[in-house]
């Protein structure tokens, strides 16, 4: 599909603008997916989105197919995003790691059924950049390398900042409880 994507690129390069509309139908349920993590109002979410694909299109000509385009658009619509959020001036709740926890306790504690509301209040309370990288992983079930492309850091840095944010969702979890 990749082939047919980029002859299409090349087609909306030479003019025929109207085939950027195959893009905005295939890839925005996946935009929207990421902006809509980060963003909380529907009509924000709906904006940057716009603003994401907007940007794409203009930004065309730089699209080298290091990624596949669904990859490229999610980045541009992370980067949006987040920058949208940084004007916004937000607070995020910082935990920095306390030593002697097993990964066991914490996958014992985030994989509890009964306590699926309280992780989600704490995934709520994450900062969008590791909300993000929870849905990209553990729901859009991308693979380590498009996550790294779409956050704009190493593959290697991915695994250990989810390993950092399952750490900080299970304190997170303890200090409801309490």
């Amino acid at each position: 599909m990749q082939a047919d994507e980029q002859q299409l690129i090349a087609r909306i390069l030479d003019g025929h603008a109207g085939n950027f509309g195959y893009f905005l139908e295939r890839y925005s349920p996946e935009v929207f997916a990421i902006v809509s993590r980060l963003v909380p109002r529907q009509e924000d979410t709906e904006e940057l989105v716009q603003d994401a694909f907007v940007r794409a299109y203009s930004r065309l000509d730089s699209f080298v197919g290091r990624s596949s385009f669904s990859t490229w658009i999610c980045r541009i619509a992370y980067t949006t995003a987040v920058s949208w959020l940084r004007k916004k001036r937000i607070k995020y709740i910082s935990i920095d790691e306390k030593p002697g926890l097993s990964d066991t306790i914490i996958d014992d504690a985030l994989n509890d059924e009964s306590r699926i509301n309280d992780l989600r209040r704490a995934i709520s309370l994450l900062k969008p950049e590791e909300q993000t990288l929870l849905g990209l992983y553990y729901y859009d079930d991308r693979p380590l390398a498009d996550i790294a492309f779409i956050l704009d850091v190493e593959a290697g840095t991915i695994a250990t900042r989810l390993h950092r944010i399952r750490h900080k969702l299970y304190l997170l979890m303890k200090h409801e409880k309490k």
